[in-house]
Parts: C-alpha cells; structure tokens; sequence
C-alpha cells in the first residue's frame, strides 16, 4: 500500500464528490478540509508510477495554476472576492506526497492569498486572516497523517513479509513467499536487509514495481559486492527500467569486480544502446583485460554515443590496453582508428607518441582530428614532437595534418604548440599562430 500518486482531475470533481458549497465563508473551508482528509484517506492506494517521478514538477505547475487564476480572475476580469479554491489542491497534493513539509507550500499560498486581497481592498479582514490560516492548517493536519502512515505502513509491511518467510521457512517452500517478499518490500525493508545482508532479499527487490525500491536495492547489492547478485543486476541492466536503476546496476556490476565481466561483455551486445553503454562504462571501470577486444569491437557500433563510451571505458584501462589500440590505429574502421586514437589520448602513456602522430596523416578527418586530440593528452613532451612532424612531414602528409589542427580549440593544447612554434615552417606556424589568436580573442569577438 502507498500514499503517492492520487490527484484530482478538476475543481469540479472535488466538488461533485464533495457536495455543494456551504452558505457560510467559514463552513466552505471547513467543509473543503473535511472532504480532503476523507479523500486522501480513500484515495492512498492509488498508485500512479508515471507521477512518481514527477511529484515536484507537478506541484510547482499547480502553485503557477493557481497564481495565474489569482491574476486573472482578479486583476483581469475584475473580480473582488479572492479565488481560492484552487489553491487546496496544491496544499493538499502536497501534504500527501511530501508530508508536514507541505506546509511550506500553505505558508506561500497563504501569503499571496493575503497579499492579493488587501492589494484589491486595501485591508484585511479576520475573515481572510482565517481562510489563510486554513491553508497552514490543511497542510500540516494532512501532512501530520500522512507521515503517520508511512510509518504505519512501513511497520506493517515489515511484519507481514517476516511473517510470511517464516512461514515459508517453517513449510518449506520459498517460491510464493519469495513473490510476496518482493511485492512488499519498500524503502526501509531495503535498509534493514541490507544491514542484515539479506542479499536474497535484495535481489527479489530488485523486481518491485517502485523504481525507488529498485534503485536503493541495486546500490546495496554493489555494496555488497555478491556475486550470486551478477545474474538479476544484468537483467536490471537490459531491462525495460527506469534509467537510473539501469545506471545504478552497471554501477553494482563495476564494484563486484571481476565475476560480472563476462556477463558485461555480454551485454556489450544487447539490442539496447543503453545498455550497451552502460556495460561498457563498467568493464572499463573494472579494468579487466578480457574486456579490452570486445571493446575495441564496439567502437565500430552503430550509435556514436556508445562509440565514445566504449574509447572511454579503453582509456580507463590504461597501459594493458596499449598493444591493442595501437594496433587498431591500422585498422580498416575509421570509428576504430577514432576511438583508439581517443582512448590512447587518454591513457597518456608516452608510448602512443609516435603511432598516434603518424596518424596525423591518416585518409579520414575525423581521425586525424581525434589524433590531435589524443596528443594533447600525452602532456609536455608531445609538442616538440608534433611540431616536428608536421615540419618533416611531406607536403601531401602535412596539409591533411594542418586541416586537421585547424579544427582544434583547446586553449592548453595550442598554448604549448605555440611555445615551440619557432621549430616550426613557416605554414605550420602561421596555423598555429592564427589558431591561438583566435582562442585568445574568443568566438563572440571574432571580427571587431
């Protein structure tokens, strides 16, 4: 049972369901709070999942709502009574999802509300003073309730699952009960079995149709580091999940190491770029060297986004994966040559200097571009050595090379390049010369 995720579609339908309104100004905002704690207490098991990510949001564009109705039905079509209704709607979704801290919200309607009318009548009434109150009052009351069962709730969730396991230990038979543990398991059954290590538990959490309990499930087992947990983290992964609990697993998967890479790799092949991404973001965090040519082969995947994740997850290697990358930067895939390029830069191993400036003069552009950004990853010694090349280079290798350096704008790159212009030919160093005085100018600046 939970408390999130009820709303009204209308004023009109809070008023159909709650009777006409009341002659007396008192008896409506009396009325209006009896009506909204009866509804929320009727209307707390249901649960819509598409609203739970959206609980603030949708707050934030009900208090607009109501100021915008403040505006104009008052200052526009020239009503004097204050429109205040509405302005019940907010607290009390608030109240519901977000407890006594709603009445922050009634504070802040209060206050406009009171604002508005003496704007409009030059003074204020007990009346209003009243009504004002009320908003204050119908958030904390319900609030009040609500955090009462939340936690009532929590209490009889956690002793109806001990009961059932116990049950379930004493007949022996687990597969019922293991559903029922993971259809009531909730935030704080997540804490108390991850402070018992109750990994069975959390992987059953892992299935529970809140994403919330999914999420904090997920980073428990990671901490943990269980490998019987690697089998339901892969399919929390690939699965059609919210994607924070899709990050949270590959994160899980990273910190239990070694045991999760084969299962990884596997991934790297699923028909779902996430989570082709996400796997490769854990192996690389890994390290392990088996991870390294399925890597390189997903370089060459279809989304460039995965690409580039992949040369990332390569870079975080470090030296093991340097055999490899270097001898990709010969290979047929310009995306291979790009992402080895890329992943070397990273690395920054001095080894990289030479093969990667020999691709300066490589047939695809976007090649020769990701070798100079790998370069500027290989630190001081780097721009002689380019500097170097470019000067010793033929004709027909040197003038790709320059197109290439003319699409560099990292500001550190070309301040050491043009540290050791004076090496340079005379083509070279006009580029390099250019290329800094534009960075120093900025973009906006061009021209003036």
């Amino acid at each position: 049972m939970t408390m999130k995720g009820w709303v009204f579609s209308s004023p009109s339908s809070f008023h159909t369901l709650c009777g006409h309104r009341a002659s007396l100004p008192g008896a409506v905002d009396l009325s209006a709070i009896l009506c909204y704690n009866l509804l929320a207490m009727a209307f707390s098991d249901l649960h819509l999942h598409w609203m739970d990510r959206y609980t603030l949001p949708i707050l934030l564009l009900l208090v607009a709502i109501s100021l915008a109705l403040e505006v104009i039905v008052h200052h526009m079509m020239g009503i004097t009574v204050v429109y205040s209704h509405f302005f019940y709607v907010p607290v009390v979704l608030g109240a519901v999802w977000y407890g006594k801290r709603a009445v922050l919200v009634g504070l802040f309607l209060a206050a406009i509300y009171v604002g508005d009318y003496y704007l409009i009548n030059g003074a204020i009434s007990a009346d209003v003073a009243g009504r004002a109150l009320m908003f204050v009052a119908v958030a904390l009351v319900i609030g009040l309730v609500m955090d009462s069962m939340r936690k009532e709730q929590e209490k009889a969730m956690t002793q109806m699952a001990d009961a059932a396991l116990n049950e379930g230990r004493r007949s022996g038979i687990y597969g019922n009960i293991d559903d029922l543990k993971g259809r009531l398991r909730s935030s704080g059954n997540v804490k108390r079995m991850t402070e018992e290590g109750d990994t069975r538990g959390l992987i059953m959490a892992l299935r529970h149709r809140d994403s919330a309990v999914q999420y904090e499930a997920a980073e428990a087992l990671g901490v943990s580091r269980e490998p019987a947990a690697i089998p339901a983290l892969i399919a929390a992964l690939t699965g059609d999940r919210y994607s924070g609990v899709r990050w949270k697993a590959a994160e899980a998967l990273a910190r239990i190491g070694a045991p999760a890479v084969d299962p990884l790799i596997q991934a790297l092949g699923h028909q779902d770029e996430d989570a082709r991404w996400k796997a490769a973001i854990a192996l690389g965090e890994i390290g392990d060297q088996r991870a390294i040519v399925p890597l390189i082969s997903l370089l060459e995947d279809e989304d460039r986004f995965v690409q580039s994740r992949a040369a990332y997850a390569l870079g975080q290697m470090g030296s093991p994966a340097l055999p490899a990358l270097i001898a990709s930067l010969e290979g047929p895939s310009p995306h291979v040559r790009r992402g080895a390029a890329l992943a070397l830069g990273r690395i920054g191993d001095p080894g990289a200097l030479f093969p990667l400036l020999a691709v300066l003069s490589d047939s695809d552009e976007s090649v020769r571009a990701a070798a100079f950004e790998g370069l500027a990853g290989l630190g001081d010694e780097a721009y002689p050595r380019i500097i170097a090349h470019l000067r010793d280079s033929p004709p027909e290798d040197r003038t790709p090379a320059l197109q290439a350096l003319r699409e560099v704008s990292d500001r550190k790159f070309l301040a050491g390049l043009s540290a050791h212009a004076e090496g340079a030919d005379p083509e070279t160093r006009e580029v390099i010369i250019s290329l800094v005085g534009g960075a120093k100018q900025g973009p906006g600046e061009q021209g003036s």
